[in-house]
Parts: C-alpha cells; structure tokens; sequence
C-alpha cells in the first residue's frame, strides 16, 4: 500500500477518537461495541463499558432503527451538556452507530423561547389579549391561545379560518368588521381598528371586543400578511354603557328637579303675593284702630295692637328674606375687585348706629381684596358682623374682628368674635336654613342669614366653615 493511502486510512481511523463529541457502536441486542474518548463522562453517567449492555432506552432505539425506521435521534444530558445522536443502522452487519453533536445552546435558546412563550401566554391572559397572524399567499390564519379563549374555544379545538373568525362576529357587525378588513386591503391602508362584539362558541355569551390590525407589505409594497390583537373589552364596555344608562338617567332627574324649580319659584312669588296684601290689610286696620280708638283702649289693648303690627312687619321681613334667598339660586355673580375691608367698616357703622350705647372693639386689617361681586358680598359681610354683633351683647368687652391668612396658597378670610360661641355639634347645623344656635331666641332674625352666606360663597366657587367654642366665641372661614 503506497505511503499516501496508508496516511489517508490511518486518518479516518483516527477521525472518531479525535471526534470532540461522543461516537458509539452498539449491536442488535444491546452490547456497546465501540465508544470514542469523548463519550467518557457519557459512558460512567451510563455505568456502561465497551463489551457491556447499553441502558433499556437507548435499545429500544436501536431495535427501531434496525427495522428501518431512519432518521432516528437521541438526545441525552450529560455532565452539563445536551447531546443529539443522530443514529446510523448498518443493518446488514446488524450495529447502529450513534454520532453525538452538543446541542447545549440550542437547548438554552429553546428553553427561553418556550418560557418567553409562556409568559407571553399569561401575559395575554392577564390582560384579556389575544394576537393573530393571517398569509394572504395560502390564507392561513394563526391564533394565540387567549384569542382561542376569547371566541370561546379551547385551543386549537378548531381549526384557525377567516371564516371561522367572522362565524364568532355577532350577526349584527358581521358585515361591518368583514367591510373594515377587506377595504383596508383593497384601499391599501397600513391598519384599521374596529370595536364589535362576538358571541363565544360554548357558552353563547356576548363579549365586547377591540381588534386592530396591521398589514406588513413584501419589497415591492404588496400586502402580503396581516397581524392583529383583539381585546376583550367586555368588563370596561358594560361599565361604560352603565355611566351611559345613569347619565342619561342623571340627565332625566335633572330636567325634572329644573321644572319643580321652576314651580317653586312661581309658587314663591305667588304666595309672597297673597301673603303681603292680607299682612297689608292687617296692618294698615291696626293703625286705623289706633288712630280712632287711641282715647278709648287702656294699655293692654293698645299693646295688642302693637305686637300685632310689629308680627306683620317681621312676616313681611321674612317673606323678603326668603325671596332673596330663593333669588340667589339664579344669581351669576358679576366679579371685580373689591376692598372687603373698607366694605366690612361700612357695615360696622350701621351696626354702631343701631346701637349706640353698646361698647365694642372691632378689628379690621386693612386693605383686603378680593374679586367678588359687591352687591351678594356686602350681604356676606353685613350678616357675618352681624352674627358677631348679636352673640357678643352679653360680653362686657365685646371683640370682633376681621382678617387674612394665607393656608397651602389659598387666602382663607376670618370674622371672629369673643361672645357667646357654639358646640362644634351644632356647628354642622349652622348653614342650613332656620336653624338657630342654643341660646338665640333672645336675637333677631330668622335663622337664614348664614344659609345666605353659604349660597353666596359657593357661587364664588369658594368655602365656608365655623369653629366655636360655647362661651369662648366663635370665628367664620371662608375661601374664594
């Protein structure tokens, strides 16, 4: 044999212990024939030797690829590393020959690949989102496993068609989801959008879903795939047509409290009406008695007459406070500024002229402004001195005074006084209209004046609250 030949033979002989992946030989009937250096760690995790009997698995492989059943593979961990056997039948010499690659990275790639498709699973799972891919070229269509769910079927139970996507479209959209696809292909845009319902296969329920698609092109611009998600939106959809159902509910209620307002206020004015010419008539008779009778009637009567007259007063008083109260309701307030303190000491010169002989300090903090409208907040302002002015009669050093404080960027305004203050169980009383502090009978008015105020304040878009302390007096808060 010449000198090259033999070079070449002792080469391929060579070949399988060079070989740095595993190589074996094992007979019909499972004794392992030959085995290279690098099937080693293979062959002690086996407890296998050349000359012994291969593992129960691995014959039943062999005994397969003897019968002639090709391409066979076996893949084993070892030490570490994955190997794939592809597996050789000499069937005439009756051995099979077992030539290993490491596919360990492989494994890794197909490892995270299946965990990356699982997490995506759940991941559309979670947010009730399914995906979808459709070839134009064979019109085959491929659906994730939520969007199995979503139409109502277990995954791959059918199989995956146009036709059965639009069997599941509710009879009534059918014709406007299979339009929105198919013109966005003929009309050759990028994507469409689309929400519409289904009903499931199995349980017959309707869903509410939200399909979008977008179509990839090949490199001369035809659209040769599309791919979608659909999301079922059932949950967020029954809500919205609940908020739907109560507004338009909200809408009805609030025609009808419009017209009861309306009524009301007709009625107001109507009884003010028939209320003011009998206290009117009342009236005027008193003073006629007493004119004509004034050397007839002893003290008694003529006292009579006079709380008579003075009944209709107050009830005229009233009738016009609750008008102005009721007028409120459709005021707009007409906003500038305004000096609140040169407003407040206006107010307390009428206070000190309607009672001259009362000793009181007041305390005014010069230059206040706001934007208010004048005419509603010189009402404000002339009922909350007034407030203080009626609760601190009993004090011998009566205190009231009015100011400014700055809290988380807002001006808050005061009014406080040293009289005879109030629980702060009361105070969430104090607004409503007649409602009157313990301890007020002996003062005047008719307990509307602070639901005034508040009706002023909050069409100011602003606040009003009280703090008190009963017989340590009290200081009103208002914002703007």
């Amino acid at each position: 044999m010449p000198d090259q030949s033999k070079e070449i033979v002792s080469n391929i002989a060579l070949f399988p212990e060079e070989n740095p992946c595993p190589v074996l030989r094992v007979d019909g009937g499972g004794v392992l024939l030959y085995a290279n250096r690098a099937s080693t760690d293979l062959l002690t995790q086996w407890q296998c030797v050349v000359g012994g009997a291969v593992p129960d698995f691995v014959l039943e492989k062999i005994a397969v690829s003897l019968d002639g059943c090709h391409g066979q593979e076996l893949e084993v961990h070892c030490e570490g590393q994955d190997f794939s056997f592809a597996m050789v039948a000499i069937v005439d010499r009756g051995y099979v020959n077992f030539y290993g690659r490491d596919v360990t990275k492989r494994k890794l790639i197909e490892d995270r690949l299946a965990k990356n498709k699982e997490r995506l699973k759940r991941a559309q799972g979670i947010a009730s989102l399914g995906s979808w891919e459709l070839n134009l070229a064979d019109n085959s269509l491929i659906w994730s496993d939520e969007t199995y769910r979503i139409f109502g079927f277990q995954p791959n139970e059918v199989e995956a068609s146009y036709e059965s996507f639009l069997e599941a479209v509710h009879p009534e959209d059918r014709d406007a989801v299979n339009e929105a696809y198919v013109s966005s292909i003929k009309e050759g845009r990028d994507c469409y959008e689309i929400e519409h319902r289904i009903i499931q296969k199995r349980s017959g329920k309707t869903l509410y879903v939200h399909e979008k698609c977008e179509h990839i092109r090949d490199e001369s611009g035809k659209i040769v795939r599309s791919v979608g998600m659909v999301h079922d939106i059932t949950a967020r959809k029954q809500k919205q047509l609940e908020i739907e159902r109560l507004n338009a509910e909200l809408e009805t209620r609030a025609k009808k409290l419009e017209a009861l307002n309306r009524e009301l206020d007709s009625f107001n004015y109507m009884l003010a009406h028939d209320l003011r010419t009998p206290l009117t008539i009342i009236n005027g008779y008193c003073e006629i008695l007493e004119q004509h009778l004034v050397d007839k009637l002893d003290q008694q009567s003529s006292d009579f007459l006079k709380k008579i007259t003075k009944s209709t007063l107050n009830m005229s008083q009233l009738i016009e406070a609750l008008l102005d109260f009721s007028r409120l309701k459709h005021t707009e307030p007409k906003v500038e500024t305004v000096n609140l303190s040169d407003m407040a000491n206006l107010a307390i010169v009428g206070l000190r002229f309607s009672e001259p002989d009362r000793k009181v300090t007041f305390r005014v903090a010069e230059n206040i402004l706001a934007n208010v409208d004048m005419v509603l907040f010189k009402t404000v302002m002339e009922n909350l001195l007034g407030n203080a002015w009626k609760f601190t009669a009993q004090q011998n050093e009566a205190v009231i005074a009015f100011g400014m404080e700055e809290r988380n960027d807002r001006n808050i305004y005061f009014i406080r006084d040293n009289g005879s203050g109030f629980s702060m169980e009361e105070a969430q009383n104090l607004f409503e209209p007649f409602q009157r502090l313990r301890g007020a009978d002996a003062t005047t008015g008719f307990g509307i004046g602070l639901a005034t105020v508040e009706r002023i304040i909050h069409h100011h878009g602003g606040e009003i609250w009280a703090k008190g302390t009963p017989g340590k007096g009290a200081t009103f808060y208002f914002s703007l």
